[in-house]
């Protein structure tokens, strides 16, 4: 191997970036993957976090992003924070993205323009795992299921996240978790995972729209989940626990 020249200063002269700079290729971003971060990004995937799949000229990557309405903004402000200064983007704000064209709104007659936080990563090869954990071809469409591994990725703080972000209290009932994305049967799993990981009820209950599913963790159990959670949400979303 060929030794490295330094300068007077020190320095090797080489253009290296750290794996926390925008133009570090895919490949060479090898980290830092703790087990909380990759919590948060696994149990996101449950949830609205997305991969894009990004076809490099020796191995794919992905590029993971989250998009939260502007009411949610406190927690993907808060999210963003954190994952800049773990080194996972380059920005510490999220993006500010048009989502529609503008839409009438009649009664104040007006057209209504929706606007989404947008919070998008690093690309990175050694994450690329988890997208082909995640998403798989079904008649050349390429939709998502249930990772074999998700099991060891289920915490109290991946469990707040999921909530945070698709989690829905009903009134004097549990919370449901809107797992319309999946088969039956990986609903199904994931009720499992959470009544013998938590001991928390479960059940799997029909949307109202044909094949799509939901998973309700129980009104007995909500003093269960409080104590598993609470500790990881954020004020603006304690209403999904209380």
């Amino acid at each position: 191997m060929k030794s490295v020249k330094l300068d007077e200063k020190g320095n090797t002269g080489l253009n290296l970036l750290p794996f926390n700079k925008a133009r570090t290729r895919a490949i060479l971003r090898i980290g830092p993957h703790n087990k909380q971060v990759l919590s948060i990004l696994i149990c996101g995937m449950l949830a609205d976090w997305w991969g894009d799949e990004i076809k490099g000229q020796e191995l794919p990557s992905v590029r993971f992003n989250l998009e939260q309405s502007v009411k949610n903004s406190a927690y993907i402000h808060n999210l963003s924070v954190l994952m800049f200064e773990l080194g996972y983007c380059s920005e510490f704000r999220p993006k500010l993205v048009q989502k529609s064209e503008g839409l009438q709104d009649i009664r104040l007659d007006t057209t209504v323009i929706r606007f989404n936080y947008r919070l998008t990563l690093f690309t990175y090869t050694n994450l690329h795992w988890i997208y082909i954990g995640f998403y798989h071809k079904v008649n050349g469409v390429t939709k998502k299921r249930i990772p074999v591994w998700i099991a060891d990725y289920i915490t109290p703080l991946g469990l707040a996240h999921w909530i945070m972000q698709d989690g829905s209290r009903q009134a004097k009932q549990g919370i449901y978790l809107a797992t319309n994305s999946f088969t039956h049967a990986d609903c199904l799993y994931l009720a499992k995972l959470l009544h013998e990981k938590f001991k928390l009820k479960t059940s799997v209950n029909k949307t109202g729209v044909e094949n799509q599913w939901r998973i309700n963790i129980w009104k007995e159990s909500m003093q269960d989940v409080r104590d598993l959670v609470s500790r990881y949400i954020e004020p603006e979303m304690e209403y999904k626990i209380k």
